[in-house]
This record gives structure tokens, sequence and C-alpha cells, in this order.
């Protein structure tokens, strides 16, 4: 599952790179032919790069929330589920030391 995933990302980051690169020529053809300027160009590659960012970080917390609910559908406990339990566990053997 979690190579499945992996994959899927990296599926994905290659393609957003493409499409980065594919626009980074295309403005560059246009400001060569002068139908935009340095700082048009500049405009259109930095309001790319925010709606990327932006995009990814929605993607990210999209695909850590299916994964969560995942999880719990299958009872595959995460690590913070398994760092909480060994916390209990830890406190309960105190106890029963101390009763001993």
């Amino acid at each position: 599952m979690k190579d499945l995933f992996r994959k899927g990302l990296l599926v994905g980051l290659g393609a957003a790179e493409f499409t980065r690169e594919t626009l980074a020529r295309a403005v560059e053809e246009l400001q060569k032919k002068g139908e935009m300027s340095r700082t048009e160009a500049r405009k259109v590659m930095d309001s790319f790069s925010r709606t990327a960012k932006k995009r990814q970080e929605e993607f990210g917390e999209a695909v850590g929330k299916g994964l969560s609910s995942l999880y719990g559908r299958m009872n595959i406990a995460t690590d913070a589920r398994i760092r909480e339990l060994e916390k209990r566990l830890r406190s309960l053997e105190r106890k029963a030391k101390a009763k001993k």
C-alpha cells in the first residue's frame, strides 16, 4: 500500500514538473517573440508556482486524511496510536510495580 502511494506521488510530481517546464518554455517563447514582457513572464511563473504549491499542500492533506480513514477502517494502527498505547502500557506497568 505504501509503495503504491509512493509511486502515485512520484507520478504526480513528475507530471507537475513536466507542466512547469512546458509553461516555462511557452513563456520564454512568448517573451522572445515580444508578446510578453519579462515582468509579465515572471508574474505568470510566480503565479503558477504559488498555485502549484497550494495544490500540493491540499493534495498532501487530502491524502493524509484518506490514509488515516483507510487505516481506521482496516484496523491498522498508526505510529501515533502505537506511541499512545506504549505510553499507557508503561503507565500501567509502573502502577502494577508500585502495588507490589
